[in-house]
Formats: C-alpha cells, sequence, structure tokens
C-alpha cells in the first residue's frame, strides 16, 4: 500500500453516501462535479476508481460511509472512509474473475494510494488515492 503524504489542495468537498448499491453511483457523479475543469482521463480514472473504493465500503465495510474529494488545478485526492477496522488488501487471483481485482485496479491506475485507520478517535479507517 501507498505511504500517507501531505498535500495542500484548493479545493475540498464532503459527502456521507448511503450505506447501499446506490452509494457508488452517488460517489461517481459527486467526483465528476468536483473534479470539473481537471483532464478528462483524471476525471474518468477517479470515476472509475472511486467506484472500487465505495463498493468496497458497502460490501465489505459497515455502518455510514463518507466521500471526500480534495484537489488542487492539477490533482485529485479522493477518500471513502467506513465503520470498519478492517484494512483491505490486494487479492491475488485471475485478471478476469469477477470479483477481487478492484485493489489491483486501484493500485495500477492511481498515482498513490493507501489505506490507514482512523485516529480521531472514531471508528473505521479511510482507503484514498490520489491522481495523477
Amino acid at each position: 500500500m501507498g505511504v500517507p503524504i501531505t498535500v495542500s489542495f484548493d479545493q475540498v468537498q464532503a459527502w456521507v453516501l448511503p450505506s447501499d448499491l446506490s452509494a457508488a453511483s452517488q460517489a461517481r457523479g459527486h467526483v465528476a462535479a468536483a473534479c470539473a475543469g481537471l483532464p478528462e482521463e483524471t476525471v474518468y480514472a477517479a470515476r472509475l476508481l472511486v467506484t472500487e473504493l465505495v463498493s468496497n465500503a458497502v460490501l465489505h465495510g459497515r455502518g455510514r460511509v463518507l466521500l471526500t474529494v480534495a484537489r488542487d488545478q492539477a490533482s485529485v485526492r479522493v477518500e471513502v472512509h467506513d465503520e470498519s477496522s478492517h484494512q483491505p488488501r490486494i487479492q491475488e487471483g485471475s485478471p478476469l474473475a469477477e470479483h477481487g481485482a478492484g485493489l489491483r485496479l486501484v493500485s495500477a491506475m492511481a498515482g498513490s494510494w493507501g489505506s490507514e485507520l482512523l485516529d480521531d478517535g472514531q471508528p473505521g479507517k479511510r482507503v484514498w488515492f490520489t491522481l495523477p
């Protein structure tokens, strides 16, 4: 997994998502709006990768799901929080398998990514990626 980095962003937005299968679609919409003005390939990648993280939070996490998008003129950081302390890990397997390839995709496409337990006294973790 990636190593957390400290970056200053011009704009930060956050949303509480439903803990159901509609969350990924809502997250894609929020990310697209928050990334307006960034290169088209960055917006496409961010929408694809947030789908993976939010789907994992809904299917494997628990509690509320929080999406945060921080960006400046050239880059974006997307974080997905849920209330589970179970850390995600990349699964080995066939690239054609129906499940288990999401974090491999995040690892391959993101500039960096990672996961850490929340340290603010709240239960859960954040999983994040940056582009480019």
